[in-house]
């Protein structure tokens, strides 16, 4: 496979691979990096949750709808004699149009509601740390593009076979991507300072220290963005080898062999621990049992004087 050929099949990996409902809500919420903390459990089902009831609600609000048009084209007498009192009182709409009006009004209400959810997480996810794409678009050119080489490193390893199939170690990408949004949202902030700050002398080693860590920021980034990108290379290359049925079973049949040599070894450690855990205590009996008959004959002098006369 040329070059050019595998970058058409990682790029058509990426777009293939799925997201997940927590994934596609955080790119609705324009959130490109979470801090660990804005990941927890709660969060994340708080945003799918939102997710699940507001679409669900937008399904039944414009199915409503559409069965409510369908009413009144097909007898649009019917409420127009109901609104003008030509008819008796409940004749003028009938079930389907109550039922039709009802999934409107409750898709409606379950379509705010879930977005009021969205929202809400939204803001927690910000209060515990999270780079937006306003914060990326704020951000000084040498600063951004080396985090969106990143941010495309890090979706090509997890777009891969090699990660999705657990081939490589638990490894938090998320983890690894929030380092490096720390990074750049300080140097924003030292940018935006440093552009306002005071020219006098007085100033002027506080003035070269926060140059420094602006500098520090951006060669952080830098580093990070090429190691992930460095690590995408190399997954994609893993990834070409995988595809080929031979080299996969080799890679199957080492994984397997040092899983088998991984559980061994960990065996004999607990075999070893257990051992460590079941010595019977003696030495602490045979001290004391030693200490207190010298403790004795330490005192048989005072009790009997006259062995000294």
């Amino acid at each position: 496979m040329t070059a050019s050929g595998s970058a058409r099949s990682a790029a058509a990996q990426r777009r293939s691979r799925r997201k997940s409902v927590d994934e596609r809500v955080l790119e609705f919420q324009d959130v490109v990096a979470l801090a660990p903390a804005a990941r927890r459990k709660s969060l994340a089902a708080a945003r799918t949750a939102g997710a699940v009831v507001a679409a669900s609600g937008a399904v039944a609000s414009a199915l409503g709808l559409v069965a409510t048009v369908a009413c009144v084209v097909s007898a649009p007498e019917r409420p127009l004699a109901a609104i003008d009192g030509s008819v008796e009182a409940g004749q003028g709409i009938d079930l389907t149009q109550i039922v039709a009006l009802s999934a409107f009004g409750g898709g409606m209400a379950a379509f705010l509601l879930g977005c009021g959810a969205i929202g809400l997480a939204r803001l927690r996810a910000e209060k515990y740390g999270a780079l937006t794409t306003v914060d990326l678009a704020a951000a000084p050119k040498n600063l951004a593009d080396p985090f969106r080489r990143a941010l495309t490193a890090v979706d090509t390893i997890r777009a891969s076979v090699a990660y999705r199939e657990h081939w490589l170690p638990e490894i938090d990408l998320d983890a690894a991507l929030w380092e490096l949004a720390q990074h750049l949202l300080a140097g924003i902030r030292l940018r935006d300072e440093l552009k306002t700050a005071s020219a006098g002398p007085e100033y002027r080693e506080q003035v070269e220290q926060a140059r420094t860590a602006l500098g520090a920021c951006l060669m952080n980034v830098r580093k990070g963005a090429n190691t992930l990108a460095a690590l995408a290379h190399r997954v994609e290359v893993f990834d070409r080898m995988l595809s080929e049925p031979a080299r996969r079973a080799e890679f199957e049949e080492a994984r397997e062999l040092r899983a088998r040599s991984d559980a061994e070894q960990m065996g004999r450690l607990a075999a070893a621990v257990a051992d460590a855990l079941a010595i019977a205590p003696a030495l602490g009996e045979v001290a004391d049992r030693a200490a207190g008959a010298l403790d004795a004959y330490d005192e048989l002098p005072k009790m009997c004087p006259e062995l000294h006369g």
